[in-house]
């Protein structure tokens, strides 16, 4: 064994490499996420492989969404800045995926669901049982209910109101 990693020393490795400096359309990430959302789905893979399958859905969908997002967030917290953020998702990520995963929304309207930076202070407010309390009309509603009073803007530089801003 020893000998076989001596002889790597000597031999060029890396021939096979994967740089792109362009984002991929939106079309082909939306692909990639059905993929995974049939492969998670599908009786043929075996259900020892599904958890990854659904932790690599996860992740994808997460990393899609900052992608996408304009700006540092559609939405920004008072006190929150991109350096000392936490991206915060009004309708929280597990609503999200397992209404994309029963087809209630497609791949497209779960990489476009909206994001709030917040305060990396604030983020604590909304742990627990407000994660929870979310409604797909009222998405911003918890944060009141969560003790959230700070105010919170729209691409636009407007004022939401979380007791009645629906999407």
């Amino acid at each position: 064994m020893l000998e076989r990693f001596r002889k790597l020393d000597q031999t060029l490795v890396g021939k096979v490499q994967f740089r792109s400096t362009n984002k991929i359309s939106l079309e082909a990430d939306c692909a990639i996420l059905d993929r995974y959302k049939n492969d998670l789905l599908s009786s043929a893979v075996d259900k020892e492989v599904k958890s990854k399958y659904f932790y690599f859905l996860q992740r994808y969908l997460r990393d899609t969404q900052k992608l996408r997002c304009p700006g540092p967030a559609h939405y920004v917290a008072e006190g929150a800045s991109e350096s000392k953020g936490h991206l915060e998702h009004p309708i929280p990520q597990n609503k999200i995926l397992q209404a994309y995963l029963e087809n209630y929304i497609t791949a497209i309207e779960a990489i476009h669901m909206p994001l709030c930076l917040i305060s990396d202070a604030d983020k604590h407010v909304l742990e627990g049982e407000w994660q929870y309390n979310a409604t797909w009309e009222l998405p911003f509603k918890r944060y009141r209910l969560a003790g959230f009073t700070k105010q919170i803007k729209n691409l636009r530089g407007e004022v939401i109101d979380p007791n009645t801003w629906s999407i």
